[in-house]
Formats: structure tokens, C-alpha cells, sequence
């Protein structure tokens, strides 16, 4: 033996020695922490009961229920929590969670801890987490794993040490270890009630070879293997993958690619993430909208949706604004039909977190929790609380979210997997191949065309048509464009829906104007905006008028010269255009069979109404909507457009089933027979005192408060509400 290599053996027994104790320290407790799970029923001799997914919501002992809480990352030993073992600190916040009101605790899973060699599983990893288990039938709180991390906490990605490089959503053999860990996984845990559900993974695809790496293809077959693999001895679990922003930026990991092989969806709504999309402040009525435009965005692929995490940092935002933001996106998105609220996180990190990666390098990060390092509640604990208690009252059999009065739809080439050409129309063998450079990758050497710009587009006018259409009290959601959106009263299409071009995921196909033509003649009532790009087949007959020419702007005022709904001749609005670009002017109309509602600056015709059949349309020559998306705090100023959206509704003769006499609270309903609640937010900073109006008359009307119902007074089919700012609410009727 060379002396090098004896100097190099020498060196690798050394450290060996040196993680020696430390193993054993761990196994020894592990063992000691697993014989004492026969003890942990002191506090709580009731076992979990098994958890299905039934109507949209989780089931337990045949009763639905809404399950909260949060992502636990303990705050000393934070992502090293399986090597730093601390089963004492671990039940105490076990004990926190439970006197807060958790019903769920989602955690990390570190695949290198799990799976520290290819295909060998750890034994202290498994008794370990079936330390958890016993820990979350003694304080009742069930367990949500999140598979395979991966990354957490900041751009910490915790790595496998045999990966070698390889991409972990396509390599073969990456592929193949991945599914067998998740067979195990179901192996071991089959049957056990205290696990609400797996997520398969935190928001992928991995951070450590990015989104760009990774295809609409990718992610479907992940998906699939791994579901695959849970499902080989795992029947009772229901399956979700743990996506951010995958709608809004139109990742591979998108509902409507999952949508076959997962129980249901999840949103990580950051709003302040994504400032291209919200550009304003964390606290503000766009902000507050973004787990319910996530949510309503997820549910149009045909699955219910949970917030899995949403927040914000108190060493970036003061803790008193968090809790107000965090709690109008709570109430908000259950009042859009979220099954589940999972926020980002239980804990601060402590401060000797601070000393060393992943916390060092990215300060916000030490603040996310609603409880101090040392268990001390924040704002965000109070309110959370309160919210438990809350929804911990209400009896949800037989209620569903209330069916949408308008569908925005959403484009196939959106909505459909890269590569399916399956509705081009294109029947039998083809002698001369259909190729299109929007597929670039079917060309040898050609990279994935940049679709970013153009979803930014869509979605970003998408976003404002919802939020519209909420000041309006018009329940809205997004139909996909070869779906049962005809099913709607009525539907809205905001440019860039009715453009053309390449990219063309931001428009529909030309033969949906045949569908919607039919869908007017029969009574249905269609909303459009147009920008210079437009373009729609036989639009005359639609909606009387034609395309005639781009008209250049920088500025656009509309004014109403004929009374329309609630509008009066005279009434104005003025809107500023973002850029100079035919995405961003407005088109000239020639007026046919339609009546000039509005005119523009020029005094040409800006809205035009038309009535087709048993049905009517209204047409904007401006991309309202779009203006609306690149302004920042748009909705925290003066600013009027809903009285378009409300307009149109009243000329229809449309009435929803519940609305309010402030544009700026949102009001929702999840309804059952002749019973159901009615979900109240204020997206505004002043108190409100609400009128809440009903179609129909209620026997009995009472507020769920912390502490129990309320009774309101009702006065035929109204009655009034005060609430504080941001602040949410849920009325019970009878």
C-alpha cells in the first residue's frame, strides 16, 4: 500500500469515527423515541381517523372539515432537524401547533436522509417520522410529508450526494430510484391515519436544474412514476404535488398537466414574488386577491385546490400587516373553494440560525413564522387562531362553492401540454407534415420557444377581469377553452383571450367564435376587449361591429353618451397606455347592427352592445383589462372599471345570488340546499359597514365568530356587516 493511499484510508476511517457517535446517538434515540410511542396517548387516546377526499373537500368519520396550519421548520435545528434530534423540542412544538388550532402540519422530507446511498433506506429516517406519527395522533394534528427535498428555506437546495449531475425529473435512472423510494413510502405507511395526504415534492420542478430544464413532458411522466409508485401498496392517501406559481408563470408542473394522476392541486401564492403580476404593496386589494385568483386558476383543470404556503417575512414587512394580509387571503380563498390552509411557516429561525446557510444568506428568511423562535405568537398566531375556531364550526355537508356566474376563459394552447397536437384539427395520415416553428423543439437543435412575455400578458389581464368581475359581485372562474364553459351566464374575454399571433398561447382558436356565436344565439351574454392584435372571424355578426384599423394611443378616456345598466351619459374613464405597442393600443370599429355605448378621446366608438339571438354581447376597442394590470396599486386608488363589468351585468338582467353595496368587499357563497355560508372579505384599508343583499329570503342569518354564532338581524333579504380593515368573515344562512 502507497503511502498516499494509506494516508487517504487513514483519513476516511478518521472521519468515520468522527460520525460514528453522532449515528449512534441518533439510532439509540430514534429506538428509545419509538418505544415510547405506547405513552404518547396520555394527552389524547383517540387515534386520527382516516382522512378522504368526498365533494371537493376532506372527510373524517364521514364529516367534511377544512384542516390548518402550517410548514414546520423547527427553529434550532431547522433543516437539520433529522441529524440535530430533538425529540423533547419536537413535541413542544407539537404542543404549540395543537393550542393554536392545527389540524395539519406539513414538513420536509430530506431525500439524502432518507436515501443516503441509491436504492438503501435508512432505518433512523423511517423511525423517525414514525415518531411524528405517534406525536400527531397524541395532539391531533395530521402530517402532510413532502417527498424527495430537495429545496426549502430561501435557494437552499439539500442534494442528493450520488446524483452526479443528473436532471431528477428525466434521467432514467434517477427516474427508477425516485419511484422505488415512493413504493417504500407507501409501503411503510399504506394505512396509517394520521397522514392527511402526500405531496409528492416542494414546488418543482427542482430547484437545482430550474424550470428552463425541465419540459411539459418532464413533468408529466414524474408525476406519474411517482404516483405510480405510491399507489403500488397505497390506496387510501389522497396525492398532491406541492406547485408555486406554476399557473401564473405557466411552469411544466401546471395543474392541467398533473391533472390525471393527483387527488388535488395546490397554490403557493407569494403575491409578493411575483411583482410583475401584483405591483403593489403586500397589503393591498390586489395582494389579497392572489390566493383566490391561484386557487379559481387551479380548480379550471378539474380538481380541488388547498393553499399550501403563503406569507411574509417580518424582517421584511411589519407583523401586524402579515396577519391582516395572510388573513383576507385566508377567508378570501375559501370563499373560491380552498379545501385547506397550509401557511408558510410555524416558526421564526432562531437566532443561531442566523450564523450559518441557508439563513445567513438570505436574511427574510428568518422571519416567516407566526411564532417567534422561542413560541411566542405574533400577530399572524392570534389571527390564525381565530381562523381555526372559526372553521372548526362549520358543518359542510352537502355545500360546494356556489357555481360561477362568469367564466374567463382560458386557451387550449395555454391549458394543453407542449407538443399535443391532438385538436389541430388534423385527421388520418398527412403526406406533407404540419410543422410549426411554435413547436421549436420538434426541430432538431431548437430550444423551447419563450412563452414567458406572452402568458405575462395573459395572465396579468386575466387577473384584473377576476378581480373586476369580484368588485362587481360576479363570481368568476376559468373554464378551459374546450371545457363546459357554456355552461355560464355569461362569459368574458379580455384581450389578450381575442388576439392572434405567435405566441399563441395567449388566444383562442379561430373556431371558438363559431361556439360562441351559437353560445349567444341560445342566451348566453359575452364581454370582449380588443387590442390593435385582434382578430375575430365574421365579428360583425357577433357583435356588431367590424375591425377597421389600429388606433395608436398613449392616453384613452372613455365616455358614455347612452345610458347603459347603472352608467349615465357623461360618465368617464380614463386609463393611461402602458406601451407602445399593438398589444397595448386599441383598435377602430365600424358600428353595423351594435348600439355606441361609449366613445373614446376621438370620439369613436369604444363600447359597443349588441344583441344576437336570445343573447347580447358588449365589445371594448380597448384592452381595459391589460391597462388595468400595469399600473401599480391600481385598486388601492379610485378606480371605477367594475362599473363596466356591473353594467353589463344589469343590462342582461342578470342578478346574483348574493352582493354588497361596496365594490371593495368581496363576497362569495358556499351553498348547499336551502342552507349554506356566506364568505365576506374587505380587500380595503377603511372599516366598512356592508349592506349585504340576497335573491332570496333567509329564515335565519348568524356570523361565525371565534367564540360561537352570532346572530344578524335581517331585514327582508338584507342585512349589515362592519368590517375592519383586510378582514374576513363568515355568515351562516338558514
Amino acid at each position: 500500500m502507497s503511502h498516499e493511499m494509506r494516508t487517504r484510508c487513514l483519513t476516511t476511517l478518521a472521519l468515520l469515527l468522527l460520525q460514528l457517535p453522532n449515528a449512534l446517538a441518533a439510532q439509540l434515540t430514534a429506538n428509545a423515541n419509538l418505544q415510547a410511542t405506547g405513552k404518547t396517548g396520555e394527552r389524547n387516546s383517540s387515534r386520527l381517523p382516516e382522512v378522504h377526499l368526498d365533494g371537493g373537500y376532506f372527510t373524517r368519520n364521514g364529516k367534511r372539515f377544512i384542516p390548518v396550519g402550517a410548514h414546520w421548520v423547527p427553529a434550532k435545528a431547522a433543516m437539520q432537524w433529522p441529524l440535530q434530534w430533538d425529540p423533547k423540542d419536537i413535541e413542544a412544538d407539537f404542543a404549540k401547533m395543537h393550542d393554536l388550532g392545527y389540524s395539519i402540519v406539513r414538513f420536509d422530507m430530506l431525500w439524502a436522509w432518507f436515501e443516503p446511498r441509491p436504492g438503501d433506506y435508512n432505518p433512523v429516517a423511517f423511525q423517525q417520522l414514525d415518531f411524528l406519527v405517534s406525536l400527531a395522533h397524541k395532539y391531533q394534528i395530521y402530517l402532510h410529508p413532502s417527498l424527495f427535498i430537495g429545496g426549502e428555506v430561501g435557494e437552499a437546495y439539500w442534494d442528493v450526494a450520488w446524483r452526479h449531475g443528473r436532471h431528477p425529473h428525466a434521467d432514467p435512472e434517477m427516474l427508477r430510484l425516485e419511484t422505488n423510494l415512493a413504493t417504500e413510502f407507501g409501503r411503510h405507511y399504506a394505512n396509517e391515519s394520521a397522514i392527511i395526504a402526500w405531496d409528492l415534492t416542494d414546488e418543482p420542478p427542482f430547484w437545482i436544474v430550474g424550470g428552463s430544464a425541465t419540459t411539459d413532458a418532464m413533468a408529466i411522466n414524474w408525476t406519474r412514476l411517482i404516483v405510480d409508485g405510491i399507489r403500488q401498496y397505497d390506496k387510501l392517501h389522497p396525492i398532491v404535488v406541492g406547485t408555486s406559481g406554476e399557473e401564473i408563470t405557466h411552469g411544466p408542473f401546471r395543474a392541467d398537466n398533473i391533472a390525471k394522476f393527483v387527488d388535488f392541486f395546490s397554490v403557493h401564492p407569494f403575491t409578493l414574488y411575483a411583482p410583475d403580476l401584483f405591483p403593489d404593496a403586500l397589503l393591498s386589494a390586489r395582494g389579497t386577491y392572489g390566493a383566490a385568483f391561484e386557487i379559481t386558476l387551479s380548480q379550471g383543470a378539474g380538481r380541488p385546490a388547498m393553499i399550501h404556503e403563503m406569507g411574509a417575512s417580518s424582517a421584511q414587512f411589519s407583523p401586524e400587516r402579515i396577519a391582516s394580509y395572510d388573513r383576507a387571503q385566508i377567508y378570501s380563498g375559501i370563499g373560491a373553494g380552498s379545501i385547506g390552509v397550509d401557511l408558510w411557516c410555524y416558526t421564526d429561525a432562531s437566532p443561531e440560525q442566523f450564523h450559518k446557510v441557508p439563513y445567513l444568506r438570505t436574511p427574510q428568511e428568518t422571519g416567516w413564522g407566526m411564532t417567534t423562535w422561542d413560541r411566542q405568537d405574533k400577530p399572524l398566531a392570534r389571527e390564525f387562531k381565530k381562523i381555526s375556531q372559526v372553521v372548526g364550526q362549520l358543518d359542510l355537508t352537502g355545500i360546494a362553492p356556489a357555481p360561477a356566474d362568469v367564466g374567463i376563459v382560458i386557451p387550449d394552447e395555454w391549458s394543453k401540454a407542449h407538443g399535443d397536437f391532438s385538436r389541430f384539427g388534423l385527421t388520418g395520415p398527412e403526406a406533407i407534415p404540419y410543422v410549426s416553428t411554435a413547436d421549436a423543439d420538434a426541430m432538431p437543435g431548437r430550444p423551447l420557444p419563450d412563452l414567458s412575455g406572452a402568458n405575462h400578458w395573459l395572465m396579468g389581464s386575466a387577473l384584473s377581469s377576476f378581480i373586476l368581475a369580484r368588485r362587481a359581485h360576479l363570481k368568476a372562474d376559468f373554464p378551459r377553452e374546450y371545457a363546459d364553459w357554456a355552461k355560464r351566464p355569461m362569459l368574458f374575454m379580455p384581450s389578450p383571450i381575442t388576439s392572434t399571433g405567435d405566441p399563441f398561447l395567449a388566444h383562442v382558436h379561430s373556431d371558438f367564435y363559431e361556439k360562441l356565436r351559437r353560445y349567444v344565439e341560445d342566451g348566453g351574454f359575452l364581454y370582449a376587449s380588443l387590442a390593435s392584435d385582434g382578430a375575430v372571424p365574421d365579428m360583425a355578426s357577433l357583435f356588431g361591429a367590424r375591425l377597421v384599423d389600429r388606433a395608436p394611443s398613449s392616453e384613452v378616456t372613455l365616455k358614455i353618451v347612452a345610458p347603459f345598466g347603472g352608467l349615465q351619459p357623461g360618465d368617464t374613464f380614463h386609463y393611461s397606455v402602458p406601451t407602445q405597442t399593438i398589444e397595448s393600443w386599441g383598435t377602430l370599429l365600424e358600428v353595423t347592427t351594435g348600439k355606441v355605448i361609449a366613445v373614446d378621446q376621438d370620439n369613436r366608438p369604444a363600447l359597443v352592445a349588441n344583441t344576437l339571438g336570445r343573447g347580447k354581447t358588449l365589445l371594448s376597442a380597448y384592452p381595459i383589462e391589460h391597462y388595468l394590470a400595469n399600473v401599480p396599486a391600481v385598486f388601492d386608488q379610485p378606480e371605477s372599471t367594475h362599473r363596466i363589468y356591473e353594467a353589463f351585468r344589469d343590462w342582461v338582467g342578470f342578478k346574483p345570488a348574493f352582493h354588497t353595496d361596496q365594490p371593495s368587499v368581496e363576497i362569495s357563497a358556499l351553498k348547499g340546499d336551502r342552507r349554506g355560508y356566506v364568505v365576506l372579505v374587505n380587500h380595503s384599508p377603511q372599516q366598512q359597514n356592508v349592506t349585504v343583499s340576497a335573491t332570496s329570503i333567509a329564515n335565519s342569518v348568524a356570523r361565525i365568530a371565534p367564540e360561537g354564532r352570532k346572530p344578524v338581524q335581517v331585514e327582508g333579504s338584507n342585512w349589515k356587516i362592519d368590517l375592519a380593515p383586510y378582514e374576513g368573515t363568515i355568515v351562516e344562512w338558514k
